[in-house]
C-alpha cells in the first residue's frame, strides 16, 4: 500500500514535468560539427559561384545522410545554423588557379628579392 502511494504522489508531482529541450547554443553546436562533412559537388559549385550571396538556397539543406540527429532536421535553429556554416565554409573554398596565381606571386616575389639583394651588376 505503501508503494502505491508513493506511486501515486511521484506521478501527481512529476506530472506537469516536461522533457527537456536542448539549449539553442549546443543546437548550433551540433549543426556546425555536421556541417563540416558538408561538401558541394562540381556542377553546383559552379553554378554556385555566380550568385555567392544566397545562403538560404537549396544547395546547403541539410540531409539525413550527414546530420548527427534527424530529429534535428525539423528544428529550424538547426537547419538555419547548418545553412549558414555550410554557405561559409563553400563561399571560402578556392580553386586550383587561385592557388597556381599565389604560387606565381610568391616565386616572383622571392625571385625579386634574391636579384635585388645580390651583390654585383645591375
Amino acid at each position: 500500500m505503501q508503494k502505491f502511494f508513493l506511486f501515486l504522489i511521484l506521478s501527481l508531482l512529476t506530472a506537469g514535468a516536461e522533457a527537456q529541450t536542448p539549449s539553442r547554443d549546443s543546437i548550433t553546436r551540433i549543426a556546425k560539427q555536421d556541417a563540416e562533412l558538408f561538401w558541394l559537388n562540381k556542377k553546383d559549385l559552379k553554378t554556385f559561384r555566380k550568385d555567392r550571396h544566397n545562403y538560404t538556397s537549396d544547395y546547403f539543406k541539410p540531409v539525413k545522410t550527414v546530420v548527427s540527429d534527424t530529429a534535428l532536421l525539423k528544428d529550424s535553429v538547426y537547419v538555419k545554423a547548418y545553412r549558414r556554416v555550410a554557405f561559409e565554409k563553400t563561399r571560402k573554398r578556392r580553386t586550383i588557379g587561385h592557388y597556381v596565381l599565389w604560387g606565381y606571386a610568391a616565386l616572383a616575389l622571392t625571385l625579386g628579392v634574391a636579384y635585388a639583394t645580390t651583390p654585383g651588376k645591375h
